[in-house]
């Protein structure tokens, strides 16, 4: 299944690559829609965001409206000593640096555990198993906290398959999230 999964990766990759900007933009848009229509459903608390890499979609023109909703909003940082994800507070005036990978993280980090995840995802399947990029970050620090957040992996209808064929170590999602559909999982949300 590795060369499988690394060739979905590699096809994913490349369609939304090819999107048009005016596509694009319409995506994001109706993925912000959603988003804030399922938060929307919740009293406001904390809230793991991710910056946006190779062509995810962009939530941070959201994050004004979701900080004046009362959200506190944190983003991924790498920690290149568990392999897993802290989440350092964030606002959208916070001075950055780049950290691994080049993603901009906060200079001065206050770690904090979200309540909510939104995880970019690349593939994902009926099932709520997502395909990222490989790497397994989102994974690791999902089954090492004791505490499950609700997970939302968000993306784009391109990259609906029929199956991710989840491995041991995969975790599904409790929501998916793309511009034209709201997926509910088998966890509770």
């Amino acid at each position: 299944m590795t060369n499988w999964r690394k060739q979905q990766r590699t096809q994913l990759l490349t369609a939304r690559s090819a999107l048009t900007p005016v596509q694009r933009a319409e995506i994001a848009q109706g993925c912000l829609v959603k988003i804030k229509d399922l938060l929307s459903q919740y009293p406001p608390g904390s809230l793991g965001i991710y910056w946006p890499i190779k062509g995810e979609l962009d939530l941070r023109p959201l994050a004004e409206t979701l900080l004046a909703d009362g959200w506190t909003l944190s983003v991924p940082v790498i920690n290149n000593q568990t392999q897993q994800l802290d989440f350092a507070h964030w606002h959208p005036a916070m001075a950055m640096k780049k950290g691994t990978w080049n993603i901009p993280v906060p200079i001065n980090p206050h770690f904090v555990k979200p309540q909510r995840l939104l995880v970019p995802l690349l593939g994902f399947d009926q099932a709520n198993y997502r395909l990222g990029y490989g790497g397994g970050y989102y994974d690791r620090t999902l089954a090492a906290w004791t505490d499950q957040p609700q997970t939302i992996g968000v993306g784009m209808e391109i990259g609906r398959l029929k199956s991710i064929f989840p491995e041991q170590h995969d975790i599904a999602m409790d929501v998916i999230i793309t511009e034209t559909a709201m997926q509910q999982g088998n966890k509770n949300v």
